[in-house]
């Protein structure tokens, strides 16, 4: 089975930036704040675009490929590919873990990693409090002041990648264009929106709320096609991995027992299995099937590989 290319489902959030249009050239006046790349979350399944699926749900063609698509994996987790382009500040919010949004949200835990592909100078995003009083914060949602109070900002460039494991109190900075790889969770928590009068969700933020977490972007730099190749780690959670790799000419990699997707963030790549071959732009991405054996990505680019994690690695947060 050869790769598998998806028709992005836009979102227009109150909050949207013009580079996602831009990247997919996208007329009119609509401005796309996020595309849902690949998921198979209720409401937001991607279709299959192009080949011998085209048009078919990816969660249905899923289930009718389970063992050629997935690989020996356990469970039916795949990872969340998001583009997004911050015209505004996002909300200030929080996500569920596992067993929270299970019990109360019939969903699962969101847990999200940003790799920065441009930011305005000066961009930043929230990760994190700079408080642990929990009494602070609260007070603090009452005028919807908490990203200005107690957000810890953190400066981002191209190249920056960042984990945000559920619990984090964050926000994406205006300015800042982010592709983002995550779990399949969907649940969010506001807990300020800078005046913009949607609903909070005060409660059910403090109940997943932990103030310990304070990430740190990873710096890969800006894509340089000039520089060497290079793969290197970009983020690890106990759902998901990344990594990001610099290609100059091919790069073949194998997949073992399991699926990978791959999102390009620098240059154009193209992807080769022994069934097939996409062209992938600049923030596109393509499921892998596992049934493929292997893949070769040609060209000159940047491009993140992104796979599940399967319980039997053993592998947790910050590992």
């Amino acid at each position: 089975m050869g790769p598998i290319l998806l028709k992005p489902n836009y979102i227009t959030p109150v909050w949207s930036g013009p580079r996602v249009n831009e990247a997919r050239g996208l007329s009119g006046d609509t401005l796309y704040g996020e595309s849902f790349d690949v998921s198979v979350h209720d409401g937001l399944v991607n279709d299959v675009d192009g080949g011998p699926f085209d048009g078919m749900p990816l969660d249905r063609v899923i289930a009718e490929n389970k063992t050629a698509i997935m690989g020996e994996l356990n469970h039916d987790g795949i990872v969340q590919i998001i583009t997004m382009d911050a015209g505004e500040n996002l909300s200030v919010q929080v996500h569920p873990d596992e067993a929270y949004a299970r019990e109360h949200e019939s969903d699962h835990e969101k847990a999200e990693s940003w790799y920065i592909l441009d930011a305005e100078p000066g961009a930043s995003i929230i990760c994190g409090t700079t408080t642990d009083d929990l009494d602070a914060l609260r007070d603090a949602t009452a005028d919807d002041s908490v990203g200005d109070r107690y957000g810890r900002r953190v400066p981002v460039s191209e190249g920056d990648f960042v984990l945000i494991p559920a619990g984090t109190l964050h926000a994406m900075g205006e300015g800042v264009f982010a592709l983002e790889v995550g779990s399949l969770g969907f649940k969010t928590y506001r807990l300020c929106d800078w005046g913009r009068g949607r609903e909070l969700h005060v409660e059910q933020a403090f109940d997943v709320l932990d103030t310990s977490i304070r990430p740190e972007p990873a710096h890969f730099g800006a894509f340089d096609p000039k520089a060497p190749a290079s793969v290197r780690r970009g983020v690890t959670h106990s759902l998901f991995t990344s990594d990001v790799v610099d290609v100059r000419g091919e790069w073949e990699c194998p997949l073992g027992d399991r699926y990978a997707v791959l999102s390009c963030v620098g240059g154009h790549a193209r992807v080769v299995t022994d069934d097939g071959a996409v062209e992938l732009p600049r923030t596109v991405s393509a499921l892998i099937p596992a049934s493929a054996g292997s893949f070769t990505v040609e060209g000159t680019c940047r491009v993140l590989v992104s796979r599940v994690v399967d319980g039997r690695d053993g592998q947790r947060d910050g590992e």
